[in-house]
């Protein structure tokens, strides 16, 4: 449990740099390894392999991307790689550079995140809205959670804790492993959250929780074709942030990236008849 007076911190310098991969469309699946990141991009079903500090960027799986395309959530075990893709949970191994993906159970509904540990396997779905135990070994059905969200899940593991990133109700939880009760929650500073995963410094052993973000962005586009010289269009937007919080067990609230407000003052001319200018106040919050 985060103290007071024990912040989560960065492995990086401060203050940490976006994490924006090379190639990526839709990132749904993140998890470290070695101190480097995997990320799975569900648009293109690429596995890529990314350095934190300088975003670079490899493509592990250019032989199977089309078996990872529209899968989700990354979770490793030993030498599994695991991953879900619709109503399938699957594996592939770490090591032997194949990247084929192997069933290890089939569900009812569309399979969401996943996470291991030990003997056990972890799997949210937004269709049943609860998140299936398995017994590891046998693929056996232990017990099922109701998950707090009501959007498609990402699900990463850290000590006795779930913790599960909600993309519509943009909101990070964190759930008693072995109840499922929510201990708290924090909002995100940005909109649709598609996976989660921490970091361990190997020298401090301090953590950092990464949250990817997969969604479409406004952008304005010359157009010499279009009646007007520039239209409005929409393209892919994708990118993995660290998520600052604080918890305060003590008095049961929690605080997470803080927002900078920004307030604009705008006269618009108007006719004189009208009664001069119109004052427009506005305020814009972006996150910080």
């Amino acid at each position: 449990m985060i103290s007071e007076s024990v912040p989560l911190v960065s492995p990086f310098k401060q203050p940490l740099p976006t994490i924006r991969p090379l190639a990526a469309s839709a990132i749904r699946g993140i998890v470290f390894h070695n101190s480097v990141l995997l990320a799975l991009d569900a648009s293109n079903g690429y596995l890529l392999e990314i350095d934190p500090a300088t975003d670079k960027t490899r493509i592990l799986n250019p032989r199977t991307w089309p078996e990872f395309i529209g899968a989700s959530g990354l979770a490793i075990s030993g030498d599994r790689l695991w991953f879900t893709a619709q109503e399938t949970v699957c594996y592939c191994s770490l090591s032997d550079g194949k990247w084929q993906p192997e069933r290890f159970v089939r569900l009812s509904a569309p399979a969401d995140g996943v996470a291991v540990r030990e003997a056990t396997v972890y799997v949210t779905s937004q269709r049943s809205g609860e998140i299936a135990i398995f017994n590891r070994d046998s693929g056996a059905l232990i017990t099922q959670f109701f998950t707090p969200g009501i959007g498609r899940e990402g699900i990463a593991l850290r000590g006795e804790e779930l913790w599960l990133s909600d993309d519509l109700e943009q909101t990070v939880y964190c759930l008693d492993r072995a109840t499922g009760a929510v201990k708290f929650s924090v909002l995100t500073p940005f909109e649709a959250p598609s996976a989660l995963a921490f970091y361990r410094d190997p020298h401090t052993g301090e953590e950092t929780l990464y949250v990817a973000y997969a969604g479409v962005e406004p952008y304005i586009r010359d157009n010499p074709n279009a009646d007007s010289d520039r239209e409005l269009q929409y393209r892919d937007r994708t990118f993995i942030h660290p998520l600052y919080f604080h918890y305060n067990q003590e008095k049961r609230y929690a605080r997470s990236n803080g927002f900078l407000v920004e307030l604009s003052y705008v006269e618009e001319p108007v006719p004189p008849r009208s009664g001069g200018a119109r004052r427009v106040g506005m305020a814009h919050c972006p996150a910080r």
